[in-house]
């Protein structure tokens, strides 16, 4: 009998269809490292590995006037790149600022965000990274690429 079960197990997930895991994001080293005081680190212990899936939007002018999507796509796509805030919209309408993860290269300016999530706006995406909601602002820390020369 228990040959029987284990033989009906084995099968069962062998056709179970295999899914790849979403990365396990995690705090940087130099955001670890700008973690100085214990009140720093509490809230870095806060922070959780996510993948939240929306609609890139231009924060400013989404909690603004509410734009957003197709008609939205130029303007916003601008804004993005000149400097205002990226967020996604989940399809319950929750909205979650995005950042770019690494503390010292985004301090000094050596991270290219905005291009990236420019050409993106008013689509729907997944996004790993890791989420703070310190200060009532959820917030995804997303890893981001060295910025162009």
């Amino acid at each position: 009998m228990i040959s029987i079960l284990s033989a009906f197990a084995m099968t069962a997930l062998a056709i179970l269809p295999q899914t790849a895991e979403a990365p396990k994001p995690a705090w940087s080293a130099t955001t670890l490292e700008a973690a100085a005081t214990e009140a720093n680190k509490a809230v870095l212990k806060g922070g959780k590995a996510v993948a939240v899936s929306g609609e890139v939007v231009d924060l400013s002018c989404y909690i603004q006037l509410g734009k957003r999507g197709d008609g939205h796509k130029a303007c916003g796509a601008k804004c993005v790149a000149n400097g205002a805030p990226v967020g996604i919209v989940t399809k319950e309408n929750k909205v979650y600022m995005l950042v770019a993860e690494q503390h010292h290269p985004r301090r000094d300016g050596q991270l290219g965000f905005a291009k990236e999530y420019a050409e993106k706006m008013g689509t729907n995406i997944t996004v790993n990274g890791m989420l703070s909601e310190f200060g009532g602002i959820p917030t995804i820390y997303v890893e981001a690429a060295a910025a162009a020369k």
